[in-house]
């Protein structure tokens, strides 16, 4: 089965190769741990565990870096803010981020690299992009030289250059596209700096990304993703970097997801219109914001509502049921080798440049068909089986049902008893009593699941 994915620098999707047989080498752009994570954040961390999930449903064993950004210039602004000191502020947002992933079932990195580990590597890489003249000082900044490097615009048109975003204007750079590598020393920099053979100072963002790809995987990879906002001019000029220095192509896939928007712009901190994920955490069940989070393609925008988030929750609640329903007793899922009917094109979908709202729509239209059977007293072993083998194949990938499912719990007894006397108003075609009693029920935290001769009460989640 061939997996296609969109790369970002043919603006196409190509079957998806390998560079070793069976193993994939896999760099996401982490956080930068200068405040807690929101929702938008998390739109893009969920994207790279579906991105892991789907390869190793195809198979491959997946080498995975998350880089951990503890040197820039908002952490310096944070700790100047006098609230909290540099140690303290980069360990407690790397560690929110690292439990909401938990939380969120993000599957774990291989690697999680500090920026603030690996300053001495930098500075190297820094040395051999002056060495081979690809890079220049100016009063200690060291800056890359972007007229040397003919490759240069990968992901952006740069006859438009004047429209694109520019950086360190103030810091006397010879060329507009030019971007620092280094950052001298400024008053303001406190005790976060580094020495160096230019003087004191540290790294900037786009050579931190560069090392830490390169010293953790090598000086080709696979795949590399992030937002769409890091396309230019983050990742243009990490890719500049490495394969200036290194001549060689630096990733043969970027994959990019698109943003999370909330009241028609992205949400972002610069804005102002963030939602903490950890708020959110409190008010919804991670596999509810999960849900929502793959419900749209990733390379499409998301649009945030509570309404969205609700909706979600009703699917989780109709996915829980016929869990139940077929009697599923492990989420242990052991891949299937030779996947067929609804649960191939589930498949297929996914490994169409990864189309979760296709394959969403696959797995309800089969839960459908065989809550028809359940309703007509009709569901054979054979269809809770393909059932059983449908929902661990979802899971792996959408990882949106709870072990608790699976446990059995004790119906209260004034439950029982409401759900008794609804029976009793059905079989005398009352309906309107016991549509007013499955709503008390409702309200009690339990659904009711009616087939032609019964009933079965299924907590809420």
């Amino acid at each position: 089965m061939i997996l296609k994915l969109y790369n970002s620098t043919t603006s196409q999707k190509e079957d998806f190769k390998s560079i070793s047989p069976n193993i994939v080498s896999m760099y996401c752009c982490g956080p930068t741990v200068y405040d807690a994570p929101h929702l938008g954040n998390f739109r893009t961390f969920v994207f790279y565990d579906l991105v892991k999930r789907v390869l190793i449903q195809n198979g491959f064993e997946v080498n995975q870096v998350i880089n951990i950004t503890d040197i820039d210039d908002k952490i310096i602004d944070k700790v100047n803010s006098g609230a909290i000191g540099y140690k303290e502020l980069t360990a407690k947002f790397n560690d929110m981020f690292l439990q909401h992933s938990l939380s969120l079932n993000i599957q774990e990195a291989n690697q999680y690299p500090k920026t603030s580990d690996h300053v001495e590597a930098m500075i190297g890489f820094i040395k051999a992009l002056i060495d081979k003249e690809y890079a220049y000082n100016v009063d200690g900044n060291i800056f890359f030289d972007t007229e040397k490097y003919s490759k240069y615009g990968k992901f952006v048109n740069i006859e438009n250059i004047d429209r694109l975003e520019s950086e360190d204007d103030g810091l006397g750079k010879k060329n507009q596209k030019d971007f620092a590598l280094w950052k001298t020393w400024k008053e303001e920099d406190g005790d976060i700096t580094w020495e160096s053979e230019w003087g004191k100072g540290r790294p900037a963002w786009h050579t931190e990304c560069a090392v830490l790809a390169t010293q953790s995987l090598g000086k080709t990879i696979d795949i590399h993703c992030g937002g769409v906002d890091l396309k230019f001019p983050h990742h243009e000029n990490e890719s500049a970097q490495v394969e200036a220095l290194l001549d060689s192509v630096f990733s043969n896939y970027w994959l990019h997801s698109e943003h999370l928007i909330l009241e028609e712009e992205k949400m972002s901190k610069s804005l102002g219109n963030i939602l903490n994920i950890g708020d959110l955490l409190n008010q919804y069940s991670a596999e509810t914001i999960r849900l929502f989070l793959l419900s749209s393609h990733y390379r499409s925008k998301i649009y945030f509502s509570d309404e969205k988030l609700s909706d979600s929750s009703k699917m989780i609640d109709k996915i829980n049921r016929f869990v139940k329903s077929v009697g599923l007793d492990t989420l242990d899922h052991n891949g299937d080798t030779n996947p067929s009917g609804d649960y191939l094109r589930f498949v297929e979908s996914l490994n169409d440049d990864l189309n979760t709202p296709e394959a969403l729509g696959i797995f309800f239209d089969f839960i459908n068909k065989k809550n028809k059977k359940i309703h007509e007293d009709s569901l054979s072993e054979e269809d809770i089986e393909e059932s059983k083998k449908f929902i661990l194949g979802f899971n792996s990938i959408f990882q949106i049902i709870h072990p608790s499912v699976l446990i059995d719990e004790e119906v209260p007894e004034e439950v029982q008893k409401l759900a008794f006397i609804r029976e009793g108003m059905r079989d005398k075609k009352n309906w309107e009593e016991a549509d007013r009693l499955r709503e008390e029920i409702e309200k009690m935290g339990w659904l009711i699941e009616d087939s032609e001769s019964s009933q079965k009460l299924v907590r809420k989640k």
